[in-house]
């Protein structure tokens, strides 16, 4: 016979002690390890806390506390080796995996010679979009959680994984933890709305640049006047500060170039 799920509160108390033990040691880590690799202390106590707990068929410290249990979706057996180990890989790693999914699809789109550059530049501010609306990943998970129960984590949502009693919980009233969930969704869809706009908004700005500058006396990638003009292997010109400062790909093709490729323009001055 199934055990009856957990209730929202108890999983938000079970999250907060665990999140609390994992600081904890991530600061103790930190300190010894070099400073340039301080920002892994996070990620790798939470795979250490888990490992000894989760993996190990044992309860967390905060599921004890709270007298919650991880089951699989029948809500009657423990979740496989494999997908608590998924969990945890996704839970500490999940987040930078994704963002470098992402960058790594920017690059392929800026090195695509075959798209049009109005179709890049497309690509390159949804991709842009996409990045920002990351972290509202896990607000939306979390609220869902508040308002219907199921666990904090993405991790364990992706894995298939819930929690339920063993032993009797507090009778309680749960109406404020679900209104705070109706505030946190609204206010993740809000942020991913904003960030759907500004991608929308500089979509619109790029349309109305135009597609060559030989005849403009504009840079469009600082759109000041070009005063130094230098070309490019693509043959798209931009002004000195430019091309021999942040700009690594052509603002109008997206073709990359080296700073030894860029050839100054004496005598040239575009408009004329």
């Amino acid at each position: 016979m199934a055990r009856p799920a957990a209730q929202p509160a108890e999983v938000l108390r079970a999250w907060q002690k665990d999140d609390l033990y994992e600081k904890q040691l991530a600061e103790s880590l930190s300190k010894l390890m070099p400073a340039q690799h301080a920002h892994k202390a996070a990620p790798l106590s939470s795979v250490l806390y888990r490992s000894f707990t989760t993996l190990k068929d044992l309860q967390t410290l905060g599921e004890e506390y709270s007298g919650i249990i991880q089951v699989d979706e029948s809500y009657n057996k423990l979740p496989t080796f494999c997908a608590r180990l998924m969990s945890i890989l996704l839970s500490a790693f999940g987040e930078t995996f994704t963002r470098q999914l992402i960058r790594n699809a920017e690059k392929s789109v800026e090195r695509n010679g075959s798209l049009q550059p109005a179709a890049q530049n497309a690509f390159l501010v949804v991709l842009k979009a996409v990045n920002t609306m990351v972290p509202q990943i896990q607000s939306i998970n979390r609220a869902l959680c508040y308002i219907r129960g199921g666990p904090i984590q993405v991790g364990k949502t992706m894995t298939g994984i819930d929690y339920v009693h063993i032993r009797p919980a507090a009778a309680a009233s749960y109406a404020h933890l679900r209104l705070l969930g109706f505030i946190t969704l609204l206010h993740a869809f809000i942020s991913c709305a904003q960030s759907v706009y500004q991608a929308k908004k500089y979509m619109d700005q790029l349309s109305e640049i135009p597609n060559e500058v030989d005849s403009s006396k504009s840079c469009v990638a600082c759109l000041e006047e070009i005063l130094q003009p230098c070309v490019l292997p693509c043959g798209h010109i931009f002004c000195f500060q430019c091309c021999y400062g942040a700009l690594e790909t052509c603002a109008l093709c997206r073709s990359t170039f080296t700073k030894n490729t860029v050839v100054p323009l004496m005598n040239y001055y575009p408009g004329n």
